[in-house]
């Protein structure tokens, strides 16, 4: 008939068994196997979007720019980004100031007049004096009818005649000879640069040369650049800097002032006594040099590595920029901070750049300014204007990538995602960089760096006054973030920050002083003074109990060392360099087992003898082994204070016992209860020296790779301790169910405090 105990035994047995096939499932299959999902905040966005166009618009060099910087750097540090900086460039700039009310305004106007032609020589204006107007067009104001090109000139001016060089080829030019005093207009369609018809307008002594476009009437801006050595220059500084003194007037105009002038230029064709003039004061351009803003910060990862996140946060003069592109900083401060609750295992950088409507000059000047850091970076991802709203046909979001391997990461990302039923009106377009798109990632295609380029197509109100939060669209908002999220985490690694099932208050974040660490590392060792004061009380301890416990620590160990200690630090860190350390500290305890053993087969010594001087070589093995037990729970909490609770609870569990198994054969063995129960406790001791240890000396030095493999060092000297200590002593017992009862509860124990405290 079976006993009580035995039937306690075995239910004891079953219910630890169910408890910890259950808790291994959820960790290791359901909770690891779970899909990553973001609730993205469109609130917090279109608050961002806000107070970034509050400012105006935020050309670089700029008090506007300034502000957005200090704004996104305050963000940054809110979210948790660490290394936060505003990093200046000097750069060659070009701005806008607009006149005083009471003052002369930007404006230009055109006249058909009747009378003397201008003769060569004479000051500006002067020959306009004597003619008469028979038509005008009165004032065409800045910002509606014209707009400056980045680097125009600045000049009042009178009396240049209006002349049509059709899409200024430079067989165009070259048959119209000298320009002086002439007002130059290109059909502007793509067939030449801004800057090959500026340059040659400039060369043939023109007095203002205006662009326009077949069907856009609301003049943008654009800036003039040059191509050099792959490198984007400023139009004043190209061509060796000859031109940076001749600057004339470069202007945007609207097709419908066009068409105006068209007019008078055909009617003036026909009549000598006919002249198409054009006035223009031009005067709030400047050119100079000026001080861009970028603003970084990170998330460090756990390995090497580098992914960088960009947007630009500057915007064109003539535009508060709220698709271009502060909805892209939006974006980048949300994907920022979902990946600040992540444990990614490559650093993840995130950068937004000024300079970038004059050219892409502030990601260029840093990767020139930065030109080793360039080999650390294994992906830049680009976000500029994503502002889709299916409503006005904008529901496609742009995605280019410089290589074929990432296509089908994004593909795949890419249907992810669009299968939500949320998205049902959005779409995604994938390709490789066609080169249609000018952005910040070209600065690092030059570099040959992989890259990743998340768009808008062009909208109505770009690059002009109209580009205002009003015209976001709120609920598309979180689409970019989500497949930019996924992006990271499968190129750059990760896992997840995962809140402890069970809070303990207090216990949140790192230990921010030594007194911490060094309590619970004494309280973990002052549990070998329970298992001497165990054997101290009982009067005998049966094999039946003594199976149990021993077993008991065993379990506790093993699954510490083996699931936590070496598995997860594997994962997080590489199987190589951490099963490399874990074999190190195994090796080291078989080094001081195989010291403390030598002589011993020679001797001849009494059961007594024999019994007493095991417990003493055991209470010198488990000395040794417990200062890095208190390591590892130094090093732990400077993780996690709960991770070091978790840890010291595990190492206390198994104390217990182990001081049992000092304790009792030094007992047995003739030397005293006392002095039994104080050597046990005794060998507790070096583990909150170990603590201090790991936070005094190694704390300056300790990384996220240090921490892993310290705590992969002592799961191997945890596993050697457990398998040829505990669990040879256990079965020198001779209760096998007890010992296995007591292996599985060990455990079930453990992995339920993993769990619950995180």
């Amino acid at each position: 008939m079976r006993s009580s105990s035995d039937t306690l035994l075995n239910r004891t047995g079953v219910i630890s068994a169910i408890i910890l096939i259950s808790c291994l499932c959820y960790e290791f299959i359901w909770h690891e196997g779970e899909e990553v999902s973001f609730s993205v905040d469109e609130e917090s966005m279109m608050n961002d979007i806000d107070q970034i166009t509050s400012f105006g618009p935020r050309v670089s060099g700029s008090e506007s720019e300034n502000l957005a910087s200090q704004y996104i750097s305050q963000r940054f540090t809110e979210i948790g980004l660490v290394n936060v900086e505003v990093i200046e460039y000097d750069f060659l700039s070009s701005w806008f100031v607009d006149a005083e009310p009471d003052e002369h305004q930007i404006l230009m106007h055109a006249q058909l007049e009747q009378g003397a032609q201008n003769i060569p020589g004479l000051p500006d204006g002067t020959a306009g004096t004597a003619r008469i107007a028979v038509d005008e067009t009165g004032d065409l104001n800045h910002m509606e009818a014209f707009t400056y090109l980045g680097y125009s000139g600045s000049n009042h001016k009178h009396d240049n005649m209006l002349t049509f060089l059709g899409n200024g080829s430079e067989q165009t030019f070259a048959d119209a000879g000298d320009l002086t005093d002439l007002a130059v207009m290109i059909e502007l369609d793509g067939s030449r640069s801004l800057a090959d018809i500026y340059r040659d307008s400039i060369d043939g002594n023109a007095g203002v040369v205006m662009v326009y476009t077949v069907g856009v009437e609301n003049p943008p801006f654009k800036s003039v650049t040059v191509i050099e050595e792959g490198n984007t220059v400023p139009f004043p500084e190209a061509y060796g800097g000859q031109y940076s003194d001749l600057l004339i007037p470069y202007i945007y105009i609207s097709e419908a002032v066009a068409n105006t002038f068209h007019d008078y230029i055909e009617q003036a064709s026909s009549d000598p006594l006919l002249h198409a003039s054009l006035d223009g004061f031009w005067e709030g351009n400047n050119v100079g040099t000026r001080k861009l803003k970028i603003v970084k910060g990170e998330v460090q990862g756990s390995a090497d590595g580098e992914i960088l996140v960009g947007a630009h946060h500057d915007s064109v003069y003539t535009s508060p920029g709220a698709v271009d592109n502060a909805v892209g900083v939006s974006h980048l401060i949300e994907v920022a901070s979902h990946m600040v609750d992540m444990k990614p295992e490559s650093t993840v950088t995130f950068i937004t750049w000024g300079g970038e409507e004059l050219g892409m000059l502030g990601s260029q000047k840093f990767l020139q300014e930065n030109s080793g850091y360039t080999d650390e970076i294994d992906l830049y991802i680009n976000l500029d204007s994503t502002n889709l709203d299916p409503s006005i046909g904008l529901g496609t979001l742009g995605i280019e990538t410089s290589e074929q391997d990432l296509l089908e990461l994004i593909e795949r990302v890419r249907k992810s995602t669009l299968g939500d039923t949320k998205w049902s009106e959005y779409t995604a377009g994938v390709s490789l960089n066609d080169h249609s798109v000018n952005s910040d990632h070209r600065s690092f295609n030059k570099h040959d760096i992989d890259t990743i380029a998340f768009f808008g197509w062009e909208y109505g109100e770009y690059h002009r006054n109209s580009d205002v939060p009003s015209i976001v669209n709120r609920e598309g908002l979180g689409l970019t973030v989500e497949i930019a999220l996924h992006v990271i985490l499968d190129r750059g690694g990760y896992q997840i920050n995962s809140e402890p099932l069970l809070q303990v208050p207090g216990f949140e974040g790192e230990s921010e002083s030594w007194v911490f660490p060094f309590i619970i590392a004494l309280l973990a060792g002052l549990a070998t003074g329970i298992g001497g004061l165990i054997v101290f009380i009982m009067r005998e301890i049966t094999p039946e109990f003594m199976a149990f416990l021993l077993a008991m620590a065993a379990g506790v160990m093993l699954l510490v060392s083996v699931a936590d200690l070496w598995f997860k630090q594997a994962l997080e860190f590489g199987f190589m360099s951490i099963t490399g350390f874990f074999v190190i500290g195994m090796a080291t305890v078989y080094a001081v087992s195989l010291y403390n053993s030598r002589d011993e087969e020679n001797q001849e010594l009494s059961r007594e003898k024999k019994l007493y001087k095991s417990g003493i070589l055991t209470a010198i093995a488990l000395a040794i082994h417990n200062f890095p037990e208190g390591l590892a729970i130094g090093v732990a909490v400077l993780e996690s204070a709960q991770y070091g609770l978790v840890l010291m609870a595990a190492i206390a569990l198994h104390n217990i016992p182990e001081g049992i198994a000092v304790a009792a054969p030094i007992k047995a063995g003739g030397g005293g209860r006392l002095k039994a129960t104080l050597i046990a406790m005794g060998t507790g001791m070096t583990e909150p020296l170990g603590a201090i240890f790991a936070l005094l000396v190694l704390g300056p030095i300790l990384s996220p790779f240090i921490v892993g493999s310290s705590l992969a060092f002592v799961g191997g000297i945890m596993t050697v301790v457990a398998y040829k200590e505990l669990i040879p002593q256990a079965w020198a017992q001779e209760r096998p169910r007890h010992m296995i009862v007591g292996a599985i509860f060990g455990a079930a124990v453990m992995q339920v405090s993993l769990i619950l405290l995180g």
